[in-house]
């Protein structure tokens, strides 16, 4: 069975270090734990800045996600 990237991991490396800084609170061993993984980013960041699980919080930092996995596309 093959194995289709998500955009994450195809961008990992670069977008990593734009996450950290997006989320400054953010560790090393946060995005280790990340990983590449959506729900793992989406966790870590409730955790570290508070707020509630709604839909509108997720959106926000999908929002964000996209645009900074944009920038490194677009480069």
């Amino acid at each position: 069975m093959s194995h289709t990237l998500n955009r994450m991991e195809e961008n990992w490396l670069q977008l990593a270090p734009l996450i950290q800084k997006e989320w400054n609170r953010l560790s090393q061993a946060d995005l280790d734990y990340i990983d590449t993984e959506y729900d793992r980013l989406v966790e870590i960041v409730r955790q570290r800045y508070g707020g509630r699980k709604e839909i509108i919080q997720e959106a926000a930092i999908r929002t964000r996600l996209n645009s900074l996995l944009a920038s490194i596309e677009n480069n």
